[in-house]
């Protein structure tokens, strides 16, 4: 099969953002104000009381110093919208009276997970157009439940037919390769040949956080003997389970603007809040919530609300999950549901309202632990599984105020419980001291990715005379290791025109924090000659470090005699010119 994307000239993308001023743009959705040389207002990504949004029209990028949102033009109305980056440089060139033309599908040479994924899109449109076209049972089903056709299409759920081959012959009619399908985690492989994985269940598609389907989950309408409930598409190069979250592609934005994310349990959980508009929920697949789903969740919010079955397993898992949030620095709330209740069986017996209130009432984690009797832990085992947390939990500051939450609530004095927190850290510690490298503040790093975007010379100087192990800040290597892979043009320069289509928001975020960066006094030259002091003073400790382990190691000191004297001809240097 021949794979297609829609491709857009660089040029015109190029010639659309620059006739789209960002501030024009911006105030069309939301009144901006001007601060100095920039403007600030609202920021529409999260619950923004104070204005924290700012734009800067000389850069062309917008950037919210509280929620980290970030990019130029295209992003703002991306994200916005809710649109793909094609689809809102279209928007943008309609604005602007720019005329696109139709671009044919363009063949490309694939990735294999590029493959996997319009296998995947064909699947699922394969599942849902089946679901309405011959799951009349299924819909029954699901009208019995209670949830609408709307849900449904609108969570693209589908129905696997009762046949051994019909996704696999679809697919196979579709162009796909029968080497590719075994790949996919779709088909079983019994006597020799490929049949379908999915049976005649419900089938819920599930999506990575940029909206594409990746694995699918399918639930039995009927309880069959020997049948599982519900079966997960295998791990594949697409998915591996643990690491996504249901509906995340939905809400993610709804979570963002909310600053708060509702975590439940399983499909029909996220289904009924979804459809009650409750749009900042996700669900964790099922199983038990993961550092991985952890991580990705806090790129989006860090409050959690723990709305999980109001049974001794529910309660259980919540506080579990509860725990490990809290480590990670994120503010953790535990909902209470009545014993006998999920949240689908409590919004069909007793409404929204009453869910709403469930939401609202619910417990800093800490409170639940020190209050609730259904934790089967006694008191001082709850108090060790909160402490366990805080060892791991890195910002010192959030350590401290917990401590006191914790003192708080369970009647121990702050000092008792520092005590304990570091005793039983020390073995830690010790374990992990050897292979502890210095961490240095990273202002010389910094300093020089600011001002290295301020015109084309830096930038190249930056490229060429440069590598990474001249970065001992993991976020600003990656920083440098995005900008030297670019082929900016030095007329016109536009430093806007790396937040194009970022898909790593961590690195769109620190890039236009860069370039808000205003260093008019300060010189590229002295901030790189000092950025590479600092390297030379690291490789010194380092091999002091590695002397101390082989003091007679002729060859390393040789070669930190060497590391000496160029640390000295730098520093003389620096010295020099600041008196002459």
């Amino acid at each position: 099969m021949l794979f297609f994307r829609e491709k857009m000239d660089q040029n015109l993308i190029d010639q659309i953002r620059r006739a789209n001023d960002i501030v024009d743009v911006i105030q069309g959705y939301l009144p901006l104000k001007r601060v100095g040389s920039n403007f600030r207002g609202l920021c529409p990504f999260h619950n923004d009381s104070r204005p924290s949004l700012y734009v800067s029209q000389s850069k062309q990028i917008f950037k919210c110093f509280a929620c980290g949102k970030a990019g130029n033009v295209i992003g703002f109305v991306a994200d916005f919208e809710k649109l793909t980056f094609i689809e809102a440089v279209k928007k943008l060139a309609q604005r602007a009276g720019i005329q696109v033309p139709e671009y044919e599908k363009t063949k490309v040479v694939n990735t294999k997970r590029e493959q996997l994924l319009s296998v995947y899109k064909s699947a699922a449109e394969f599942f849902t157009s089946s679901l309405f076209a011959f799951g009349q049972n299924v819909l029954d089903y699901l009208k019995k439940r209670s949830f609408s056709p709307e849900t449904a299409k609108e969570l693209q759920l589908g129905y696997a037919l009762n046949s051994e081959k019909a996704l696999l012959n679809h697919l196979l009619k579709e162009g796909y390769s029968v080497s590719l399908l075994k790949d996919s985690g779709l088909f079983g492989n019994y006597g020799g040949g490929l049949t379908d994985l999915f049976k005649d269940r419900l089938m819920f598609p599930i999506h990575n956080s940029l909206g594409e389907v990746i694995a699918f989950g399918g639930r039995i309408l009927e309880p069959k003997e020997g049948v599982g409930k519900y079966i997960n598409s295998p791990g594949t190069e697409l998915y591996t389970k643990g690491k996504e979250l249901y509906g995340l592609f939905k809400t993610k934005y709804n979570i963002s603007k909310a600053g708060t994310a509702i975590i439940c349990e399983g499909y029909f959980d996220f289904l009924r809040l979804y459809e009650n508009g409750f749009t900042n929920s996700v669900a964790s697949l099922g199983t038990a919530l993961t550092e991985d789903q952890i991580n990705l969740l806090a790129r989006f919010c860090n409050r959690v609300i723990m709305l999980y079955d109001g049974d001794s397993a529910g309660i259980k898992a919540a506080v579990r999950a509860g725990l490990l949030c809290l480590s990670r620095g994120m503010e953790v709330l535990i909902a209470n549901l009545p014993a006998e209740e999920d949240p689908d069986s409590l919004i069909l017996k007793q409404g929204k309202m009453a869910m709403q209130e469930v939401v609202d009432k619910s417990i800093p984690l800490i409170n639940f632990l020190a209050t609730d009797p259904r934790p089967e832990q006694p008191t001082a085992e709850r108090i060790e599984l909160i402490l366990d947390a805080l060892r791991i939990l890195k910002d010192r500051i959030k350590q401290e105020l917990l401590l006191q939450e914790v003192s708080d609530a369970f009647g121990i004095t702050v000092g008792a419980l520092n005590s304990k927190l570091r005793r039983s850290s020390v073995s830690v510690s010790a374990e992990s001291s050897e292979q502890t490298v210095p961490q240095y503040e990273s202002f010389e790093e910094r300093n020089v990715l600011a001002l290295a975007l301020k015109d084309y010379e830096s930038y190249k100087l930056l490229a060429n005379d440069l590598d990474s192990s001249y970065f001992n800040n993991k976020r600003y290597r990656q920083v440098y290791n995005f900008l030297i892979t670019q082929n900016l043009k030095s007329e016109p320069w536009e430093p806007a025109a790396l937040l194009d289509n970022i898909e790593n928001n961590e690195i769109k975020e620190s890039l236009a924090e860069l370039l808000f960066e205003d260093l008019q006094q300060m010189c590229f030259e002295d901030c790189l000659t000092g950025l590479r002091i600092r390297k030379v003073q690291r490789d010194l400790e380092e091999m002091d470090r590695a002397i101390s382990k082989d003091p007679k190691n002729m060859e390393l000191l040789k070669e930190k005699e060497k590391l000496a004297l160029k640390y000295r001809q730098m520093t003389r240097k620096v010295v020099n010119k600041v008196l002459y």
